[in-house]
């Protein structure tokens, strides 16, 4: 991969393409247009002249369930980057300095909730700003190159962006998967979990206690203890919290509103809250 030495007279967005890396000549939003006489006019929307757009849809063809279009994007420090949700989904955009790990780091981290949902973030130094989508945390990954950075780190980006799964630290055995300490509530016929505001260092709401070990047969109740409405949704895997549930999809309206669901059969049994995907999870390891 080759850098333009005049950077500030272009912008490339770059994307990815069939598992390579494709280089798309782009201008900024607001680019001269041609009046009726075919002279050119200057968009009338100034402030959209430094500014990169950058969608969330769902993928296509061999691509993942969902996607950032374009993937990589490089651009000059002081232009506006623009999140758009246009799958109606729900998507985070968390920054990150390692798509290795793929943990928040403190640049950015803000949610999508619904279609026409926008976020704006200005980089104001070069360098390589990573993100990725919380819920969707094992294949729905962005990096921003800002400014001139080293070859070898765009070629590191490139990488890392062809086959982006040898990289999400995914484990064969379900339990490795979730790497949170589970409760021990074996022997219990009935096990109740509540859904509350967070504290401290917890994000806003959680499940509690949010993962749990039970034996088949356990009638597990979800309790709305802080009035506010949240689901309990099924998933086969807490990387992918979108869309409803196969095996359960209910709501806890209000306060005093309860879930009760049956474990069958012995496995893992993730699940979320769809209004709170980014952050309001667990799961049941059913023995």
């Amino acid at each position: 991969m080759t850098v333009s030495p005049d950077r500030s007279s272009r912008r490339r967005l770059l994307a990815i393409a069939g598992g390579s890396l494709a280089i798309t000549v782009a201008g900024c939003l607001g680019d001269e247009s041609m009046d009726e006489d075919g002279n050119g006019a200057e968009n009338e929307d100034a402030d959209s002249d430094d500014v990169v757009e950058i969608e969330t849809r769902e993928g296509e063809d061999d691509e993942p369930d969902f996607v950032f279009d374009p993937t990589v994007a490089e651009l000059e420090p002081g232009t506006t980057v623009r999140w758009v949700n246009t799958d109606g989904v729900f998507h985070t955009v968390t920054a990150t300095d390692s798509l290795e790990e793929r943990t928040p780091s403190e640049a950015f981290d803000e949610t999508l909730d619904s279609e026409g949902e926008t976020f704006e973030w200005t980089p104001d130094e070069a360098g390589i700003q990573h993100y990725y989508c919380e819920p969707h945390v094992g294949f729905m990954i962005g990096t921003l190159v800002v400014g001139d950075v080293d070859e070898a780190d765009l070629e590191a980006v490139e990488e890392i962006h062809e086959d982006p799964a040898e990289v999400d630290g995914e484990d064969d055995d379900a339990r490795d998967e979730v790497d949170e300490e589970f409760v021990d509530l074996t022997g219990e016929d009935r096990v109740e979990i509540e859904t509350r505001e967070g504290e401290d260092d917890e994000p806003d709401f959680v499940f509690d206690p949010a993962f749990v070990t039970i034996e088949a047969g356990t009638t597990v109740e979800w309790v709305n203890t802080d009035g506010v409405f949240h689901t309990v949704t099924s998933t086969d895997d807490l990387e992918n919290r979108s869309g409803g549930g196969d095996v359960f999809d209910e709501t806890l309206a209000s306060e005093g509103d309860t879930v009760e669901w049956e474990a069958d059969e012995s496995g893992l049994q993730p699940y979320y809250c769809s209004p709170h995907a980014g952050f309001m999870y667990g799961a049941l390891e059913i023995e």
